[in-house]
C-alpha cells in the first residue's frame, strides 16, 4: 500500500482547500471516490479514470494545479485497494484547533477533511484500523472518505456519532448541547451515560437531517433541516429565519472577542432573519440597526444594543 499525502502534499492540500470554490471542487471529486468504492471490475476501473483526470481540469491562479496529481494518486489508491492515505508517523494523535473568528481545513491522516469552524478544537486519536476523533469544542464540519469495513466516529463526552463516509456537521455548543447536521449520506448518533454498557439512545439521520441533543437527553428529535445553510459558516455567512435577537447574537459572539450585550429585553424579543457575515461582527450589528428598531454603541470594549421606539411600533414592544 502506498504511503500517499507526504505532510508537505498535505499542507498544500490544506491551504488549497481554504477556498471554497476548491473545497467544493474536492468534494464532488470525493463523491466520485465513494461511488468508485462501491463498484467491482470494469466499472471500477472506468470510473477511477475518470476521477483521476477530473482534477487536470481544476485552476488555481490561472496555473494548472500541481496538486492534482496528488488527488489523482489518492483516488486511484482507495479505488484499487480500499486503502488508507498514510504517511509517516500520521496516525499518532495530533490536536487542531481554531481562534476566535478563525477557520481552517486540515486533511485527517485517514484523508477525511475537516472544516474547524470558529474557536474549534479536535483531536486525531485514531489508528491505521480505527478511525476516531474527539471533538473538545466548536464546530466541524466532516468530509469523510467512505471505507465500509471502517466507520469513522467522533466521539464527543456522552454521546458518538458513527459513520461510513458522508458529509456532516458536528456543533458542540458551549453548554454541552450537540447539534449534528447530515448534509449528504448516513450517520448514526448514540447518546452514552455514564457506566452504561448499552447506548442510551440511537438515531439515524440521512441528507437533510438534523437532532439536537443534550448530556441527559434528546432536545430535538429528528427532523428536516436545510443542511447546506447550516453550513454556510464555510462561506464566513450565518443564515437566520426569524429566530428571536438573543439567538442570534449568542451565535454571532463566537465570532468575536469582544461582548455582545442585549441591554434591553425589548431588543432581546425582536425576530431577525437574513443571511449575515461573520468576518466583521460591528458592521453585522450596524447593519441590523439600520432595518430593525435597534440602537448599537460601544462601552467598555462591548457591544451594547438597546430598544429604538419607532412611530410604526408606538413605543411598545416588538410581537
Amino acid at each position: 500500500m502506498g504511503r500517499g499525502l507526504t505532510p508537505a502534499h498535505q499542507r498544500a492540500l490544506e491551504a488549497w482547500l481554504a477556498d471554497t470554490l476548491n473545497a467544493q471542487e474536492f468534494s464532488e471529486l470525493r463523491a466520485i471516490l465513494d461511488v468508485t468504492a462501491e463498484l467491482k471490475g470494469p466499472a471500477r476501473a472506468a470510473l477511477a479514470a475518470t476521477a483521476a483526470q477530473t482534477p487536470q481540469r481544476m485552476r488555481l491562479d490561472g496555473r494548472a494545479l500541481w496538486l492534482a496529481g496528488v488527488i489523482a494518486m489518492a483516488v486511484l489508491m482507495v479505488a484499487a485497494a480500499g486503502g488508507l492515505w498514510l504517511w509517516g508517523q500520521g496516525y499518532l494523535p495530533r490536536t487542531y484547533g481554531t481562534r476566535v473568528g478563525q477557520t481552517r481545513s486540515v486533511v485527517l491522516p485517514d484523508g477525511s477533511i475537516a472544516y474547524l469552524n470558529t474557536n474549534s478544537r479536535l483531536r486525531w486519536i485514531g489508528s491505521p484500523d480505527d478511525r476516531k476523533v474527539r471533538l473538545l469544542r466548536g464546530e466541524v464540519f466532516f468530509d469523510v472518505v467512505h471505507d465500509p469495513a471502517r466507520p469513522f466516529r467522533v466521539l464527543l463526552a456522552h454521546s458518538e456519532v458513527q459513520v461510513l463516509g458522508t458529509r456532516f456537521d458536528v456543533y458542540r455548543k458551549s453548554d454541552g448541547n450537540v447539534l449534528v447536521t447530515v448534509v449528504s449520506g448516513m450517520v448514526s448518533v448514540e447518546g452514552l451515560s455514564k457506566g452504561a454498557r448499552a447506548p442510551s439512545w440511537i438515531r439515524r439521520l440521512t441528507t437533510n437531517q438534523q437532532i439536537e441533543y443534550s448530556p441527559v437527553g434528546l432536545i430535538a428529535d429528528v427532523h428536516a433541516a436545510r443542511a447546506l445553510n447550516v453550513i454556510r459558516w464555510r462561506q464566513g455567512i450565518i443564515e437566520t429565519r426569524g429566530e428571536p435577537l438573543s439567538a442570534f447574537v449568542s451565535d454571532l459572539s463566537r465570532y468575536t472577542t469582544q461582548r455582545i450585550v442585549i441591554a434591553d429585553p425589548r431588543a432581546a424579543r425582536m425576530r431577525i432573519g437574513g443571511a449575515f457575515s461573520v468576518r466583521n461582527v460591528g458592521t453585522t450589528l450596524d447593519r441590523i440597526a439600520r432595518i430593525e428598531p435597534l440602537t448599537v454603541t460601544h462601552e467598555d470594549g462591548a457591544f451594547v444594543l438597546g430598544y429604538r421606539a419607532t412611530d410604526r411600533q408606538g413605543g411598545g414592544d416588538p410581537q
